[in-house]
């Protein structure tokens, strides 16, 4: 009896993404996407709809977990504290104003307009970031930023940036654990707390950071992160490339 062969998407689709498209495809991919939310008139309901979907194919296709959502929470608090704003600075006669539906309060047309459209800029940007995050590797990473023949001090930053996220996260987990074990603190306290937290955090970065250069200059490192057997973009995926970006440009633009 011949082996089963027979795999499911979520098998399929890493299978496809390692043996026919490269992760320099992938990062070019996701640079066009950003910069078609970025340019997008959210008053275009066509272009703002398909980029929509693009952001939600890709979350179903990279079978992203929703508890990443939680990446949205900053960019929504700043939302909610602009729109406070909005709420409380004066009006001249000669703004122009829109009522607020189910509330009746003048706002400020232009700068509601704005808040908008930065959020919803921002909340597409995040998404489509966390969906190829979960795809793509920090080894990808350095070989789809090597494949695209950016400068060297550039890839290394970003590569050590996102090797050093890891980190941070621990050092805040623990600094948070040992809050907790000294008792729950409220009021003026909770903010001098956290304001010690940052102090002691940033320190404890400087000199992680100081130690991590000394160790790469003690490897020779000279101003790039050595990479072998990393994959260029082929010809086909330089088109594929060229006709995303004309489709976006077109839906975005025009």
């Amino acid at each position: 009896m011949s082996p089963d062969t027979t795999h499911s998407p979520a098998q399929v689709i890493p299978q496809l993404r390692d043996t026919i498209l490269s992760p320099a495809f992938w990062l070019a991919l996701l640079a066009v996407l950003i910069a078609a939310c970025a340019v997008v008139n959210v008053g275009r309901l066509l272009a703002l709809a398909a980029l929509a979907a693009i952001t939600l194919s890709a979350w179903l296709l990279t079978r992203t977990p929703l508890r990443r959502l939680n990446r949205l929470l900053p960019i929504i608090s700043f939302a909610l504290f602009c729109f406070l704003l909005l709420l409380i600075i004066p009006i001249d006669a000669e703004t122009e104003t829109i009522q607020l539906p189910l509330w009746g309060r003048e706002v400020p047309h232009h700068g509601t307009w704005f808040i908008l459209a930065l959020l919803i800029k921002s909340t597409l940007i995040v998404l489509l970031t966390t969906a190829f995050a979960e795809r793509l590797s920090q080894r990808d990473l350095l070989a789809g930023l090597t494949a695209l023949h950016l400068p060297a001090k550039l890839v290394s930053l970003c590569y050590l940036m996102l090797r050093g996220l890891d980190s941070i996260a621990a050092e805040l987990r623990r600094m948070m654990r040992a809050r907790d074990a000294r008792g729950a603190v409220g009021g003026m306290r909770a903010v001098k707390v956290a304001a010690a937290m940052a102090q002691v955090l940033i320190i404890r970065l400087a000199r992680r950071a100081e130690t991590q250069a000394f160790a790469l200059c003690a490897r020779g490192y000279a101003g790039r992160i050595p990479l072998s057997h990393y994959r260029s973009i082929t010809l086909f995926e330089g088109i594929a490339l060229i006709i995303s970006l004309v489709a976006l440009a077109w839906l975005t633009l025009l």
